[in-house]
């Protein structure tokens, strides 16, 4: 196969420019080369603040925990509060129920006593036996 100078020629340019275009693209200048560091640099202290982030992160998950357990037992404790309120509540109307029944017993002892203070019974001699002893079964 015969090469003429042409191709040669054509084929040399085409050598210098693919090797040239390597390295323009594996190489670039400056101003890439300074961005790719200030890159670098912003990078790194992103994932130190991302690390920092985290840290607080776990912070606050162990403080909602924490709090999210006292939560819970606080409910517990008013739950318990509620049910003791309503016990003593209804301890306290049953109270009620029977003290009023027992002043009623009271007031009618109390209105016997002051009839009979009235009117006491004349009872003499056979009756007045007879009623102590039924008094005192």
């Amino acid at each position: 196969m015969k090469y003429d100078i042409k191709t040669i020629i054509i084929l040399v340019l085409l050598g210098f420019t693919i090797i040239l275009g390597y390295k323009w693209y594996f190489a670039g200048d400056e101003v890439s080369k300074e961005k790719v560091k200030q890159l670098e640099i912003e990078n790194k202290k992103l994932e130190s603040d991302k690390k920092k982030s985290d840290i607080e992160i776990i912070k606050w998950k162990v403080k909602f925990t924490e709090l999210d357990i006292t939560d819970k037992k606080l409910k517990l404790e008013v739950s318990k509060s509620i049910k003791d309120a309503k016990d003593a509540l209804i301890k306290a109307n049953k109270s009620k129920l029977d003290l009023d029944n027992l002043q009623k017993g009271l007031n009618e002892t109390r209105r016997k006593i002051e009839e009979f203070e009235k009117n006491p019974p004349n009872r003499t001699g056979d009756a007045l036996l007879e009623s102590i002893k039924n008094r005192t079964k």
